[in-house]
């Protein structure tokens, strides 16, 4: 069984349950006052991308569970709306929708997938309702969207911090294995056309399917190029079964992940064979470990510690879009004088500096992720003796 499936959702995958925090509240039109500020959020809390949409949920209840302690956002209770698109478009597509039309939400975080994200950010934009995704690839923000925003970094961001560290090493051939779904491919399109330019050579480049349970016959052509290093661009479990594959075989060289593999649920799939991989990830993984004087290590290191009282385990990165995804929220909201509407909101969004669990954001009409290559927002880390440690 992999580890992330012991995270049970909240609910049965295919039933949808709204679930608020905030009691009974005013459903008027979104142009209307109303007593709460109506989040909703389609995340895949079951399936194969649970491992992603279920620490995003909780993510996003534990921020609004302190925001309301606190009094709410300018004087409004939060009200969340969860609905699990098992990690399908066409569901997300729907319940979007639905929490648009029925449920009449002021906004919406998600999908927990860069696919689903790409399908559902037209409907936000024809709905006029700020979206605040959740995805990886810089698609859903570029071209910038009147109302489509991001949290992550993006691929672009995160390749071009990976190359950069490959090359502070001395590497400057590597092999790259991705997995041939929109995450892989869009990566892989990234690293190709950065490492053009910064001097490093993909010297081979292996594909596999997300559903696949053994690599051994790429890592074998990997491991008979010249390559340096091995490059994976893949969520799991693909880098976990690499890694062990890799084992096998007896590859000595140096392997590196996207941030998508930066997780505990890797260290437990690939186990003794972990060791020593790097992934490039969000400071959340490993708060402990970052420099005293690092600007984004209060952030991390209180929802780390809240997130671990409230659900007894430590948290996964994913944890941190939603989180910070309410918080710009927060921010937005506090801009807005009078009615708080959805392109009142929108607008407030488009001006929101804040430092946040995944780095300094600082968004801007024609930055809708938020985040650059100076916003702190990636970190090196290596695995050693079953945890990961900063390696800077």
């Amino acid at each position: 069984m992999r580890p992330w499936l012991a995270l049970r959702p909240l609910r049965r995958p295919a039933i949808a349950v709204a679930v608020s925090l905030a009691g009974a509240a005013a459903m008027g039109s979104p142009g209307q006052a109303a007593e709460s500020i109506k989040v909703g959020a389609v995340y895949a809390t079951s399936g194969p991308a649970a491992f992603l949409g279920i620490p995003e949920e909780r993510g996003l209840r534990l921020a609004a569970e302190e925001l309301n302690k606190a009094g709410g956002i300018a004087g409004r209770k939060v009200e969340v709306i969860v609905y699990d698109t098992e990690g399908n478009g066409t569901k997300a597509s729907q319940q979007l929708r639905r929490l648009i039309d029925s449920d009449k939400v002021d906004v919406v975080f998600g999908p927990s997938s860069s696919g689903e994200s790409l399908l559902v950010l037209p409907i936000a934009n024809e709905a006029k309702t700020p979206i605040i995704m959740h995805a990886g690839t810089e698609k859903v923000f570029t071209p910038t969207t009147p109302y489509g925003f991001n949290t992550p970094p993006s691929d672009r961001i995160v390749a071009a911090d990976l190359l950069a560290k490959l090359k502070k090493r001395g590497i400057t051939r590597i092999a790259l294995m991705s997995s041939a779904d929109g995450f892989g491919q869009s990566g892989a399109n990234v690293l190709r056309e950065l490492a053009k330019t910064d001097g490093i050579d993909i010297v081979r480049h292996e594909e596999f399917n997300r559903q696949d349970t053994d690599m051994t016959a790429q890592v074998l052509r990997v491991k008979a190029s010249d390559a340096q290093a091995l490059l994976i661009w893949s969520a799991l479990p693909g880098p976990s079964i690499i890694l062990k594959n890799a084992a096998a075989v007896g590859y000595q060289k140096p392997i590196f992940n996207s941030y998508a593999a930066a997780s505990r649920d890797l260290l437990q799939q690939a186990g003794p064979a972990a060791n020593g991989t790097y992934v490039t990830s969000m400071r959340l993984l490993a708060p402990d470990t970052l420099k005293a004087d690092d600007p984004v290590r209060p952030v991390v290191q209180k929802l780390y510690a809240d997130y671990k009282a409230k659900y007894g385990d430590a948290p996964a990165t994913f944890a941190a879009h939603s989180h910070d995804a309410l918080m710009i929220v927060k921010a937005a909201a506090e801009k807005v004088d009078g009615e708080l509407t959805r392109d009142k909101l929108r607008d407030a969004i488009e001006t929101v500096s804040i430092t946040g669990a995944n780095g300094i954001f600082q968004f801007t009409p024609d930055n809708h992720g938020g985040l650059n290559q100076n916003s702190l927002s990636m970190v090196l880390m290596q695995a050693k003796d079953g945890q990961w440690v900063v390696a800077e």
